[in-house]
């Protein structure tokens, strides 16, 4: 009991300090850009499945377009993953040190630490992939109930992210190995499991049918087309997936994993189900970032059972007459990992933007481009003739979220202001290419915004390839305690050519 008390007091510190940075952090130009697929409502997306849209929907809905709505699900999320976790570690009979370790690598693993606050795909995948190997666990009494869960678990999964497919490699694994589930397959249960996570999955397959499949040949073909053996890739694999799984984790990993599959050869069925769950991801990544570029988040589903196999390894170095002193020396860095890094994410307010993301100044650059529409429209004396864009869908997803924010504060109204991406200059902008066709603006004005405008010179030449004119209106620098953090040049660009010129 004793040790319970002390697991749920860490569990509501845990919740609390992963409320407290979803204010305290700026929304980044990824999640503008989930926010911008809450604006559009559908059954799935083009690069992703639509959880995370429908989740932002609820908290926006219920707490408006600030970075508490934007957050609301991804927070539920967290908290549900941690406490699962403790839940599940229970389930497998693991001891105490390691669940109340497990809490402290929720903030210690970088990747964790990200799904407390990221409004992404990867937070409902990786509470929905540890809810599936939860409901598993307790299917394997027979309950049809649990397997109804597993299977509705999965598809939550699925309609999270297309990686939750690897799920169905631990379930198989589980089911040939472990006899009591085995048992189950003369029971309705896992095919009634299986029936339920496809009818959850059909929005997404619906969406691919009437879409000639563009989601499902973005995260398969296209990431292929062009692998090319080499070690460069897996070299930024291994050096990423360090980081952040932490290093401890990491360095451990390798060990751990040969430990406990040895162990589940042996039919230990605790370190079968860690295994079956942990390991078919990271291989597969493994060997895939020999061709082609891994990204880091792809291992997040599996940060659960990975840390369990560290953790569970770990422990046991610590039993005998000789105890080693590997828990405690990793109890004590995962803490003091914890507490930094549960600290230090908010100093990026001072950090400058660099390539690819922004999270700081919009209000501001929105602000001014919208001054300069203004004043268009006006010189112009046609009403509706200028649109908005930004080269990059991430900053055309932060320049959309804060373009409407402006227009609810200052009038309440909630119309989506018309801002386009690159695919203005005739390329694809992912998501963006299904809500505002270029074509459609073809002879109009448009308010162009450019970030880090130094670093970007062939903008320009597009810009001017594209439209009649183009003039550079203003230059807005965006300052913290005295400290350039971002720039943005505004541009009026006239007379739209279309995308193809």
């Amino acid at each position: 009991m004793a040790d319970e008390r002390v697991e749920h007091t860490l569990f509501w510190a845990c919740t609390l300090v992963g409320a407290l940075l979803c204010v305290a952090m700026p929304v980044f130009a990824q999640e503008s850009y989930y926010w911008c697929y809450a604006e559009h409502p559908d059954l799935s997306y083009f690069d992703h499945p639509p959880m995370v849209a429908w989740q932002i929907w609820v908290g926006t809905a219920l707490f408006g377009d600030n970075a508490i709505g934007i957050r609301f699900g991804t927070w539920l999320c967290a908290t549900g993953t941690t406490w699962i976790g403790l839940l599940w570690l229970r389930r497998l009979g693991a001891e105490s040190w390691v669940r109340r370790c497990w809490l402290a690598c929720t903030f210690a693993m970088p990747m964790l630490l990200l799904a407390h606050f990221m409004s992404t795909p990867d937070p409902p995948l990786v509470f929905w992939w540890a809810a599936t190997m939860y409901a598993l666990h307790r299917a394997r009494d027979g309950h049809t109930g649990w397997w109804l869960a597993a299977g509705l678990a999965a598809g939550c999964a699925l309609l999270s992210k297309y990686t939750a497919a690897f799920l169905a490699i631990g379930g198989v694994l589980t089911l040939a190995f472990d006899p009591q589930m085995r048992r189950q397959l003369r029971r309705p249960g896992p095919y009634l499991s299986q029936l339920v996570a496809a009818v959850t999955f059909l929005p997404v397959v619906v969406w691919n049918v009437a879409n000639d499949f563009e989601s499902f040949r973005f995260q398969t073909e296209r990431r292929w087309e062009h692998a090319e053996f080499g070690g460069f890739f897996l070299g930024r694999f291994l050096l990423h997936q360090t980081g952040l799984l932490h290093p401890w984790i990491a360095l451990s990993l390798p060990f751990a994993l040969w430990w406990l599959a040895r162990r589940a050869a042996r039919r230990d069925l605790t370190a079968l189900w860690m295994v079956a769950f942990a390991a078919p991801l990271p291989l597969f990544f493994l060997c895939a970032s020999m061709f082609i570029k891994v990204k880091m988040n792809w291992l997040m589903p599996c940060a659960l059972p990975l840390a369990a196999v560290v953790l569970t390894w770990l422990r046991s170095l610590g039993t005998g007459d000789q105890p080693s002193r590997a828990p405690r020396l990793t109890a004590r860095v995962l803490v003091v990992s914890a507490m930094v890094l549960a600290i230090v994410p908010p100093i990026i307010h001072l950090v400058p933007q660099p390539a690819g993301t922004s999270w700081q100044g919009w209000d501001r650059i929105a602000e001014r481009a919208e001054y300069w529409e203004e004043q268009l429209d006006a010189r112009d004396g046609v009403p509706d003739n200028v649109f908005f864009f930004a080269s990059g869908y991430r900053d055309a997803a932060q320049l959309s979220l804060h373009l409407k924010r402006r227009t609810r504060r200052m009038s309440g109204d909630h119309h989506l202001e018309a801002v386009l991406a690159q695919n203005v200059f005739g390329v694809s902008a992912l998501q963006f290419d299904h809500w505002e066709p270029a074509d459609k603006h073809i002879g109009q004005n448009a308010i162009f915004v450019l970030l880090r405008p130094d670093r970007r010179h062939g903008e320009i030449d597009k810009l001017n390839r594209h439209f009649a004119s183009a003039t550079r209106v203003e230059r807005v620098e965006i300052r913290v305690f005295g400290r350039r953090v971002a720039v943005a040049d505004i541009y009026e660009a006239r007379g739209y050519r279309g995308p193809k010129v």
